[in-house]
Order: structure tokens, then C-alpha cells, then sequence
């Protein structure tokens, strides 16, 4: 029997939040497994490619198997794609610190001009793990294509922002919710917000290449 009215909803959201929970330990065992360092970015994108099938329905996933999977077969390339994005992270930010400590007109400006890309930067960290399960792309076409949507779609981008910052700052007020909640509550949000700029651009793409051939 269906439950329908409060029961209903209080069923659905109960449901959703044992599956993050139990999404978010694989998470946890997968970042372990890999003694932290290496088992991080592989553990993400596996917890990303199971959010991505709930939110499109796209079949009925077997959670463990399915993170289980995409954890080995992207345990190389998730390392590559990751520590790119952290080594590029770590050189605008030792940059705009160098320029920061000059004291004349130049640095300033340029200083400035890496505060706004240390900006972008950030705001299209939060695409990356979207972008990745979503797209089979090369690594140079990932970062570009993050950058891209950053710079077309101001409006996703600041919901990307708000959809990190709120998970977020209730891990920060319920600490208790960190080990069920820390990485996958965010990680839905992101890929929800994302999910929708992406079923948007599809529909895009489409009309532009219906056009064409009509």
C-alpha cells in the first residue's frame, strides 16, 4: 500500500536520507581505502556516479556495486583529473599571495586579476565532479568546459555557490550530521543544481541542431 499525505513525504525524505547515509560511508570507506590521499578523488567520483543515476532515474543501481565499480575502473584517471584541479588551485593561490606582498600599482592590478581568477576557480571546482560523471571528455576539455559554464551561466553558478554553502554551514551547526551527511548531502545539491543546467544546455544543443537542419 502507497502512503500518501504527511506519511508519504515523511517516508520519502526518511528514505533519501538513508540512502545518503549509507552513500556517504561508502564515501568514507573509499577515501580509507585509499590511505586519504589517493582514495579521495576515485571515492568522489564514484559517490557522484551513483547520485547522478538517482537524480535522472536512469535505472535501478545497486549502490555498493555500482560505487564499487566506477571506484577501480576511474581509480587512475579520478587521481589525474583531481590533483590537476589541486595543482592548479595551489599556483594561483601562491601567486596572488606573491603579488599581494609588493607594495606598488602593478601588483595590485595584477594581484586583482588573480583574486577574480582564484574566484572563477573555486566556482568551477564545484563543476568538476558534475562535469565529469556527466561528459567523457579529455582532461584539457574538462577544465575548459568548466570554465565555460562558469563564465555562460552566472546565474547556475551562484546556485552552485548557495548549494555548497548551505550543506555546508549545517555541517558546521550539527556537527553530528558530518559522518552521514559530510560529503553527500553537499555532493546532491551540487548535482542537482547541476543536473538542470545540463538537461538545459541538452535542450539547447538539440533546438540549435534542429534549426540547422530545417
Amino acid at each position: 500500500m502507497e502512503l500518501t499525505g504527511w506519511r508519504g513525504s515523511l517516508y520519502h525524505y526518511m528514505d533519501w536520507a538513508l540512502k545518503l547515509a549509507y552513500l556517504n560511508i561508502l564515501w568514507l570507506v573509499g577515501i580509507i581505502i585509499g590511505i586519504g590521499f589517493v582514495g579521495f578523488f576515485p571515492s568522489t567520483v564514484a559517490m557522484f556516479s551513483v547520485l547522478k543515476k538517482w537524480i535522472r532515474d536512469e535505472e535501478e543501481v545497486k549502490v555498493f556495486d555500482h560505487f564499487k565499480k566506477e571506484y577501480k575502473k576511474e581509480f587512475l584517471q579520478a587521481n589525474k583529473y583531481g590533483y590537476s584541479w589541486m595543482i592548479l588551485g595551489i599556483i594561483i593561490y601562491v601567486d596572488l599571495q606573491f603579488f599581494r606582498g609588493i607594495p606598488t600599482i602593478w601588483a595590485l592590478i595584477i594581484s586583482l586579476f588573480f583574486f577574480i581568477l582564484a574566484a572563477i576557480y573555486i566556482v568551477a571546482l564545484l563543476y568538476a565532479f558534475p562535469v565529469y560523471v556527466q561528459f567523457q571528455l579529455t582532461l584539457k576539455q574538462y577544465f575548459r568546459n568548466c570554465l565555460l559554464i562558469v563564465l555562460s551561466n552566472p546565474l547556475f553558478s551562484v546556485l552552485m555557490v548557495l548549494g555548497f554553502y548551505f550543506p555546508y554551514y549545517l555541517m558546521t551547526k550539527v556537527p553530528g550530521l558530518l559522518p552521514f551527511f559530510g560529503g553527500s548531502l553537499i555532493s546532491l545539491v551540487l548535482m542537482i543544481v547541476a543536473n538542470r543546467m545540463f538537461n538545459i544546455l541538452e535542450k539547447n544543443n538539440k533546438k540549435d541542431l534542429e534549426e540547422k537542419v530545417n
